[in-house]
């Protein structure tokens, strides 16, 4: 069966907050306007190693529907997820995410609180990157681990992410993004160096195989493989000085 056809949100301004109220029902659809935030979540998931201690915490930043919670089964976290959105997080707690109502620029949490820190799709939406960034790592214990993925401020990203993801079944729902708060890849790397995380980057894209399977019906999801470029979509993984 084709991918099913999610109902339209009102009309929001780009990057407004109030569409994921919108579509609170879309979260836990695979075929739905968050299609590949759940793609996405699978492949953040690999990133993150198995606690290394007893009571081990995981704060996951703009955590939405707390897609990410089937990927840590067996990983000995607790799973704490931040987010603006109050419908967001009624479906994060269904899937045992601890919800917290925070801005991820000045989240509500303790210093060093967490043994991993996770940005998932977040950081293209902010318009303070290094304040972003600053309170991620303050989060982090000593050796915590930071893992994030977002979109590059480049022309082809530009091109690919708004113009044809968000008219493409599995793509972003229209106007959730704001080219203009696109991520700078330097500036990321310089601003996590300052509070002490080496951040790696690699380059993602869905399998072409597997989306097209997907269109059609055949499969369940669209595996997140790695590429040379950065300049789309990338992911980033990083470890906070001792």
């Amino acid at each position: 069966m084709p991918a099913t056809e999610p109902r339209r949100p009102a009309f929001r301004p780009a990057n407004d907050i109030r569409l994921y109220d919108d579509l609170a029902d879309q979260w836990w659809q695979p075929r739905g306007s968050f299609a590949m935030l759940h793609w996405l979540a699978r492949a953040r998931g690999e990133l993150v190693p198995p606690a290394r201690r007893p009571g081990a915490v995981l704060v996951d930043l703009a955590c939405g529907g707390g897609l990410l919670a089937p990927h840590l089964a067996g990983k000995g976290y607790r799973h704490v997820g931040v987010d603006l959105t109050a419908s967001a997080l009624r479906h994060a707690a269904r899937h045992g995410v601890g919800p917290v109502r925070g801005d991820v620029l000045a989240v509500p949490l303790a210093s060093g609180c967490a043994d991993v820190v996770v940005a998932g799709e977040v950081l293209e939406h902010v318009a303070d990157l290094p304040r972003a960034v600053a309170e991620a790592c303050r989060l982090l214990r000593p050796g915590g681990v930071l893992v994030l993925d977002t979109l590059a401020d480049t022309a082809l990203c530009r091109f690919l992410a708004v113009t044809v993801a968000e008219r493409v079944p599995g793509g972003a729902p229209p106007g959730v993004h704001d080219p203009a708060l696109f991520v700078n890849r330097e500036r990321l790397v310089r601003e996590c160096a300052r509070q002490g995380v080496r951040l790696r980057l690699r380059g993602l894209r869905p399998s072409f195989t597997d989306f097209v399977r997907w269109l059609a019906g055949r499969a369940e999801w669209v595996r997140m493989l790695p590429t040379p470029t950065t300049a789309v979509l990338f992911s980033g993984h990083g470890t906070k000085e001792g």
